[in-house]
């Protein structure tokens, strides 16, 4: 009597893949800790900057220019971000068809003597997966692209903080990409160039 369940036998090869890939993982994790603690070393420990030989008042009128060009390059950073993510939902589209076919098509699995291809329940449950990182590469663009728009228009400063925020999740660009909006946003002079324009 045959059964519908999914039965795995796991023999020393599959074994040895599922611990190199945990071991991948584990590495993945520590560098991106490893980053983290990095950057925020870095800038919590930077030295104090050396006296400039220009006159307080030059120096005064370079910064807001300076801050400008960061959010101007902040913005386009973040339309780079959003069009990567559209990216990742055709990725998503591509690797789902590769995988509909191989699943659902049963001359792929007769090359493999007597196994069977998995229930149809298998499939499902990883259109399920692919719905859901569809959902939050779509979210991700959508941030991303209103994000860069704040920041070209010095609006909504909060957002585009709450934006970078969730952009550290995507290593390895997005957490520099959030890393730096983060410490841009926070300085004083940032702060001041958006008081005088955010609106809400």
């Amino acid at each position: 009597m045959q059964t519908n369940a999914l039965s795995f036998n796991l023999g020393g090869g599959e074994v040895i893949l599922i611990l190199l890939l945990l071991f991948i993982l584990a590495v993945y994790a520590i560098a991106f800790f490893g980053l983290i603690y990095l950057i925020v070393r870095a800038v919590l420990n930077q030295p104090a900057p050396s006296p400039s030989t220009l006159p307080p008042e030059v120096l005064i009128q370079n910064q807001p220019k300076r801050d400008r060009e960061h959010l101007k390059l902040l913005s386009i950073l973040h339309f780079v971000v959003a069009g990567l993510a559209l990216l990742g939902i055709g990725f998503l589209f591509v690797h789902y068809f590769f995988m509909h076919t191989f699943f659902s098509n049963p001359e792929m699995w007769k090359n493999h003597g007597n196994a069977t291809p998995p229930p149809k329940a298998f499939l499902d449950a990883f259109i399920w997966m692919y719905a859901f990182f569809a959902a939050i590469f779509v979210l991700a663009s959508v941030l991303n692209l209103l994000s860069a728009v704040f920041l070209l228009q010095r609006r909504h400063r909060m957002f585009s903080i709450v934006v970078a925020g969730l952009d550290c999740f995507q290593i390895p660009f997005g957490t520099a990409l959030g890393v730096f909006t983060i410490i841009v946003l926070s300085r004083e002079t940032v702060r001041a160039l958006y008081s005088g324009t955010e609106s809400g």
